[in-house]
């Protein structure tokens, strides 16, 4: 499986307040690919974040079973981009095998999880 590409598609609503917060707040950089009725951004390479348009009125996204996780620098940094965009931080830890996550959720309510390597981050308040 090493030549695969892995992905998540996300539904959403609208579709140009999260194409903003994945490039701007998560940092994900220009999409790929960016229509109307779909973004599709690069996480890294073999895996992709694809947001989708759907007119669905009522998305169960904080009781959805689909979530990911992204590995980040620095979770202050993300923090602070968070504030400076004016999203509201709620981000609940959660330990798995000694590493800390911390979720997140995108304009939506979709939920996501970062984690760091940095040293100090079980210590960050929120």
């Amino acid at each position: 499986m090493k030549n695969s590409v892995f992905g998540v598609i996300i539904k959403v609503n609208d579709l140009d307040l999260c194409r903003s917060f994945y490039r701007d707040v998560l940092n994900l950089g220009e999409p790929v690919i960016d229509s109307s009725f779909l973004v599709e951004f690069q996480a890294t390479n073999g895996f992709f974040i694809i947001l989708e348009k759907t007119a669905a009125r009522f998305l169960e996204h904080e009781s959805s079973a689909t979530s990911w996780t992204c590995r980040v620098s620095s979770i202050n940094e993300v923090c602070e981009r968070f504030r400076r965009h004016g999203y509201k931080l709620n981000m609940d830890q959660w330990v798995h095998e000694g590493e800390i996550f911390y979720r997140c959720q995108d304009p939506e309510k979709n939920i996501f999880y970062i984690f760091s390597d940095e040293p100090g981050k079980s210590s960050l308040q929120f």
